[in-house]
């Protein structure tokens, strides 16, 4: 890890997944025979079951910040020429601030500029924090330790270990307990879900029942035993999956329309604005 005005870099490996054909098959055969679209469970039904996550709330005044508990985040942005407009303004710096202590992380210098904040969340212990960054292609993680000042671009971490696939971190949620966040990464057309444990500095791939085209949605049970996501395949499908961390295994349990889906997307949005 390489010290950078107070905060660290590392971050995680992706390992890809080759899937031959006859597999593929037998893999859609067992979701076929294992999961129903008429399961009780439900978006409505379902939202005692999951843990919250203590996301931060976007502020409407200049400079535009975000804020949670005692902890701000700001942003400062420059603006470039000769590139397309949405492309023009990104972020040069991003500083923290909780209470006196305060980390500065420089990124002018990022051969992959960030162009906004997306999202900002703490980890239950409030040690650590999430912050996704939209880019021109894709989404970046970043976490950092509010204690150290330790920061880790898992996208980074990703790239620095040779891995292939890593444009995007899609979705993201963290544990209940050890600081733990499960979250989606790939491209437009696979996604591989993952646990990095922020203590611990070590990564779980979740294993798969068949490939994901997308996986935009990701939910911890409240004890932090196992967690469910939903992912997309074939396109314009969607299941929703179990793992459980004892057995590492996963589980279809649930298929779902679109129209049903959004339903889901909206409980997340309510577990996460708790």
């Amino acid at each position: 890890m390489q010290n950078v005005t107070g905060w660290l870099l590392v971050g995680v490996l992706l390992a890809g997944l080759t899937t031959t054909v006859p597999s593929m098959v037998v893999a859609k055969q067992n979701l076929s025979e294992s999961v129903t679209s008429n399961s009780v469970l439900s978006a409505t039904t379902a939202p005692s079951m999951y843990a919250s996550n203590h996301t931060f709330q976007k502020s409407s005044s200049n400079p535009l910040h975000w804020k949670g508990g005692n902890v701000t985040l700001t942003t400062t942005s420059t603006k470039r020429e000769g590139v397309p407009s949405f492309e023009q303004h990104v972020i040069q710096s991003i500083v923290v601030t909780q209470g006196k202590q305060q980390y500065t992380m420089q990124t002018a210098d990022w051969k992959d500029k960030l162009l906004q904040i997306t999202s900002v969340a703490a980890s239950d212990s409030k040690t650590w924090i999430a912050i996704q960054a939209e880019r021109s292609a894709g989404s970046s993680l970043i976490l950092l330790n509010l204690e150290t000042g330790e920061w880790r671009n898992l996208q980074d971490r990703l790239r620095q270990a040779g891995q292939k696939n890593v444009e995007t971190i899609m979705a993201y949620a963290w544990a209940p307990s050890e600081d733990q966040i499960a979250f989606s990464y790939g491209d437009t057309s696979k996604s591989t879900i993952s646990i990095y444990n922020a203590q611990q500095d070590s990564l779980m791939k979740l294993p798969r029942t068949t490939n994901y085209i997308t996986t935009s949605l990701i939910l911890w049970q409240k004890e932090g035993t196992w967690l469910d996501y939903i992912s997309e395949y074939p396109s314009d499908q969607f299941i929703l999956y179990r793992y459980t961390l004892a057995s590492n295994k996963v589980k279809p349990v649930k298929k779902m329309k679109r129209q049903e889906f959004q339903e889901w997307i909206k409980l997340n949005q309510a577990l996460r604005s708790k």
